[in-house]
Order: C-alpha cells, then sequence, then structure tokens
C-alpha cells in the first residue's frame, strides 16, 4: 500500500453505501472512487468489494482493511480536537451548520452582525436539515430542531417553538363555509389528517405528501391546502394566515451544539454565545406569540 489515504476510499465507500455516495461525501468523481478501489485491490493482490447486481458488498479483506481505516480516522479526528481545542483565537475558520429556512428567515441576519464583529473569522455556512457529524468535524457549530440531543454534544437549548396550521389567504377565502379542508402532510404523518384537524374539520382529506418544509410552503403558497409549521416560518409569510379552530401546539426546540472538545475554543464560544442572544431576541416569534 503506497499511501494510508487509500484506504480512506474503503471506508466512504461502506460508510456511504456506494461509489456515487463515497464520491459525494469526498468531493470527486464516481471514477475516481471507482479507479481507487481497483488500485488499492491490485496492489494488494485481494477483492475489497463485490461486484454485485445490487451494488458493492464488502469482503473478508475488505472488512479488514475497513478497520485499519476507522482506526486512523479516530486517532486523526482525536489528534485533530486536541488542537483545535487549544485555538483561542478569534479568527480563522468557522463552519456553522442550520436548517435552510432559519438561514433564510432569521440566521442570515444574525451571521450579517457577526460577520461585521468579527471580520476575521472565516464563515462557512451548510444549510441543512441533516444531522451533521460534528465528531468528524464536518461542521463546528450546528442549529438543530430536536427535543433531545445527543449526549455526547454539548450546548444548549436557545429555547422552545410552537407550531399551528397555516393556508393562503387566499385559499381560507375560497373555504369559509367548509368543513371539508385539503391537508398537506409531511411523509411521516401518513395518509389521514391528523386528529387536532379532524376534530375541527371532520370531512378533511390529505391532497399530497411531501419530505420537505420549503417544498411544503411552496405548496401552501400556491393555495393546495393546509399544513402544520412552525409559527416562526408561518407567521413571517406574508400571504399565509393561520387556520381557525385548531389550537397552538408545541414544536420541537432550537439548540446550538458543538462538539464538547471544542466549548472552549474561543471562536465557537464567541459564536454561540452571539447566536444564542440574538435569537432569544425573536423568542416571541417562535413562540407564536
Amino acid at each position: 500500500m503506497k499511501s494510508w489515504d487509500d484506504l480512506k476510499y474503503v471506508l466512504y465507500v461502506h460508510r456511504h453505501g456506494g461509489l456515487s455516495g463515497a464520491a459525494r461525501a469526498l468531493g470527486v468523481n464516481h471514477t475516481t472512487v471507482s479507479r481507487r478501489i481497483t488500485t488499492l485491490e491490485d496492489q494488494m493482490g485481494v477483492r475489497l468489494f463485490d461486484r454485485l447486481p445490487g451494488g458493492l458488498k464488502i469482503t473478508m479483506h475488505g472488512e479488514r482493511c475497513l478497520e485499519a481505516a476507522q482506526v486512523i480516522e479516530k486517532q486523526t479526528l482525536d489528534l485533530d480536537l486536541s488542537i483545535a481545542a487549544k485555538d483561542q483565537d478569534l479568527a480563522g475558520p468557522l463552519k456553522v451548520s442550520a436548517p435552510q429556512l432559519l438561514f433564510q428567515l432569521l440566521l442570515a441576519e444574525i451571521v450579517l452582525k457577526f460577520k461585521k464583529q468579527y471580520p476575521q473569522i472565516d464563515l462557512t455556512l451548510i444549510a441543512t436539515t441533516d444531522a451533521i457529524n460534528l465528531y468528524r468535524r464536518e461542521a463546528d457549530v450546528s442549529l438543530r430542531v430536536v427535543n433531545e440531543p445527543e449526549s455526547t454534544l454539548w450546548g444548549r437549548k436557545a429555547f422552545s417553538q410552537n407550531c399551528m396550521y397555516y393556508a393562503s389567504r387566499e385559499y381560507m377565502e375560497n373555504h369559509k363555509d367548509s368543513s371539508k379542508l385539503d391537508c398537506i402532510n409531511f411523509l411521516w404523518r401518513g395518509d389521514e389528517p391528523a386528529g387536532e384537524v379532524l376534530k375541527a374539520y371532520p370531512n378533511a382529506q390529505v391532497i399530497a405528501k411531501f419530505d420537505d418544509m420549503i417544498a411544503v410552503l411552496g405548496a401552501v403558497r400556491a393555495g393546495m391546502g393546509i399544513a402544520r409549521m412552525p409559527c416562526f416560518i408561518g407567521d413571517s409569510q406574508p400571504d399565509f394566515v393561520r387556520v381557525p379552530n385548531i389550537e397552538r401546539a408545541p414544536y420541537h426546540d432550537l439548540w446550538i451544539l458543538t462538539h464538547p472538545d471544542l466549548k472552549d475554543v474561543a471562536r465557537i464560544k464567541t459564536f454561540m454565545r452571539f447566536a444564542t442572544l440574538e435569537l432569544k431576541k425573536h423568542e416571541k416569534a417562535f413562540l407564536g406569540g
């Protein structure tokens, strides 16, 4: 084996379920991953993955390479964290992840204020609802909408949130005298309207299901029906109204998290404190007050 870096390709193919997933995670193309795996197999004289119709399946030799790669990755990450933990400069890189709509509706303004106050901090913003891996330093700080974050992370709850049902103003004006409302569900809610909707509107029906809040916003704006969403999102849309007769309900909390080994790094600690204080100015909007 010419380079320990070759083992990384075995690790990423296994972790991300194939060549394409590994390529996306590594920021290279599919061909590069395939070539590096084939080259490593030729160098070692063994097959690391069986090429099956359903995809790649790791072999016994591949498992041994995977174990070695995991050990090397852990040692590298531990070293990176221990060095980063001693960094007390209010300068340098800082990666922050948060849901797309939180960036769009509020966090971008907070980040702008932070950047003006700390111009030497080089910010990278990752807009995603995925649980970014803070141990692997995919981000330094993650804002997550969750009630119980992983116990291995360190952080603080910014505040609780509430949610309500919203519709476009035009849609509600056209359905004033009808209990038959069209519901836009998230996939996990299934094919039936939620109990709180049926209690107020017994003839409600699900018209469509989505897996993304941005898509739901577009559907509501187009007049497709009513949908449940956090108050800070629904109330921020000038063409949306709250659906009457359905009570406000608790939603997931908003947390600001980092890896515990990095909680005293100056730029991380400063950003977390700054973002928390700025977010708390908008707590009433998150509660739907």
